[in-house]
């Protein structure tokens, strides 16, 4: 299928409606995770020793809460496709350029979600 122009712009959206409440609902489950991990590790449930394990959710709840919220998916991106399945809208990203740009953000975006991960486990490490 042909990109379209007023639904998939390269670097900017490449994912639906249907797919941005996915990833908010994904995100708010790994917060709860993380929440209920920092919690069990404060009533001492959980070892101190073990607060590095609270990257995978945070990372996690960061990834999917920015894809949401830029309606955009890293692993389409990587693959050059795109997914508007509320449009019934599916394809490849033919235009190397605009793949290129798709796969920047997308490297981007998991940056920053591994970036905010390290600084929040770390505060909460020193912090417990």
């Amino acid at each position: 299928m042909a990109t379209s122009q007023s639904t998939y712009r390269a670097g900017v959206c490449n994912i639906g409606e249907r797919e941005r409440r996915r990833r908010y609902t994904y995100a708010a489950a790994a917060l709860v995770v993380a929440g209920a991990f920092v919690l069990s590790v404060a009533i001492g449930v959980v070892p101190h020793e073990l607060v590095p394990a609270l990257f995978v959710p945070l990372a996690l709840a960061t990834e999917w809460y920015l894809q949401a919220s830029k309606s955009f998916c890293a692993f389409l991106a990587l693959v050059g496709r795109y997914s508007f399945e509320d449009a019934g809208e599916r394809g490849t990203v033919s235009d190397p350029d605009a793949r290129a740009a798709d796969q920047k953000y997308a490297v981007r975006i998991t940056a920053i979600s591994v970036v905010v991960a390290a600084l929040v486990t770390t505060v909460v490490f020193v912090a417990l």
